[in-house]
């Protein structure tokens, strides 16, 4: 996760050769510089209310495999996660060429950065409510640990 964390900045920074020549500009109008803050407050929102939903696991099962399967689902919520944060920035790199504005590209990724930090980064907070979500049933997911791993 490091590794697509840390894109936006380095093609923020590669950006900037790009516009060079034109500077930052002048700031944008204001309804196009709202366009980055929109994006990212429909990431988070998206993110914070569908981003975390799984399935509930089903009864029984070996637990290693539970917990392979609750890995599975969880890695692939948090690309799913990262991805619509990721987009937010994406969008203001063609934004910034239509109005010949670095700023609009600087604005996302300031947006962007701490909002994959946030919702996509694979810590306790999102395990936690990934499996609560796969232990809507009742039936133990095993992504936190095993409770023998907990001494």
């Amino acid at each position: 996760m490091t590794a697509l964390l840390l894109a936006v900045p380095m093609m923020t920074f590669a950006l900037g050769f790009v516009h060079a020549p034109d500077g930052l500009n002048d700031f944008p109008a204001a309804q196009l510089a709202l366009v980055p803050l929109a994006l990212a407050v429909g990431a988070y929102s998206f993110c914070e209310l569908v981003g975390f939903r799984a399935d509930p696991l089903p009864p029984g099962g070996d637990p290693a495999q539970v917990e392979s399967q609750s890995w599975l689902a969880f890695t692939r919520s948090t690309f799913v996660r990262f991805a619509i944060c990721d987009a937010a920035f994406l969008v203001t790199i063609p934004l910034s060429f239509i109005a010949h504005s670095f700023w609009l590209v600087l604005i996302g990724a300031i947006l962007a950065v701490p909002l994959i930090a946030w919702e996509a980064w694979p810590g306790l907070r999102n395990q936690r409510r990934f499996a609560a979500s796969l232990e809507a049933g009742g039936h133990p997911s095993y992504l936190t640990g095993r409770p023998m791993d907990r001494t």
